[in-house]
């Protein structure tokens, strides 16, 4: 059954080492974004304004900012979580209890990817507490944050990072698939989220459009520049959808036990 893989996948994920590392990592580079964001605020410029933080949606602003390192992080953990059975091996033993390759597979991607929303859940609490504290000390206002407005604002970027999160991580569990190395998967992820797409929008830019990170950012982040909101979630759901596809073809018809 799917869910005795879900449950062996989660028994490995609430390791505390990795349990605590992620939920805490997640929730201190979300809380530094926001630090950083009213650090910089001025009254007149910068990269965003106290008057702009005071509005209704400024509870969202620093974590809809910290999307792309949120994702990053996401992606890297979902490629080390499925790559990592290969390398230590462990695979071959989960394989006698569940010889159901789709099964198995299935179970392990549902325990990953509830395990990062969750930790993104925490990681938005901690900043939003961390927002009140910092608006307090600039002296910005945080009565509109907390009006039917400011929580239907906060309620849609949690929706939209919720959906981000299960992009980057379902793209992170099948580069996992595929090179089946932490290592490298890690590496070539951050290498094409971070450096590779900027060079070739930079180059071509009429590919931004088109482009997985660039796609799931702008669900992300409520839509960006050079990529809406409903494109990004249409394509992202594309990519989603061939990643789990091929996954699963090589998953199921590799050797995997030797």
């Amino acid at each position: 059954m799917m869910w005795a893989a879900f449950a062996s996948e989660w028994t490995k994920l609430r390791r505390p080492t990795l349990f605590l590392s992620t939920f805490l990592g997640l929730a201190a580079a979300a809380s530094l974004f926001v630090v950083l964001m009213f650090s910089q605020a001025s009254a007149n410029g910068g990269i965003v304004t106290l008057h702009q933080l005071a509005r209704p949606n400024g509870l969202v602003i620093g974590v809809a900012r910290a999307a792309m390192l949120l994702g990053v992080v996401a992606f890297g953990i979902a490629a080390s979580q499925v790559a990592s059975e290969y390398s230590l091996g462990t695979l071959r033993q989960l394989l006698v209890r569940q010889p159901r390759r789709a099964v198995l597979l299935a179970g392990k991607m549902l325990g990953v990817i509830t395990f990062l929303v969750l930790a993104l859940c925490f990681a938005a609490v901690a900043a939003l507490v961390v927002a009140v504290v910092a608006a307090h000390s600039r002296g910005v206002s945080t009565s509109a944050w907390f009006t039917g407005t400011g929580l239907g604002d906060l309620v849609r970027e949690l929706g939209d990072l919720a959906l981000a999160t299960i992009g980057y991580s379902v793209l992170g569990m099948a580069l996992g698939q595929f090179v089946r190395s932490a290592v490298f998967a890690v590496i070539v992820g951050f290498a094409w989220l971070i450096a590779v797409e900027n060079i070739i929008t930079r180059i071509v830019p009429s590919t931004q459009p088109w482009l997985p990170g660039a796609s799931i950012l702008a669900v992300a982040s409520g839509g960006g520049e050079g990529v809406s909101y409903e494109h990004g979630l249409i394509l992202g759901a594309v990519y989603l959808v061939v990643a789990i596809a091929a996954a699963m073809t090589v998953f199921v018809r590799s050797d995997v036990t030797a």
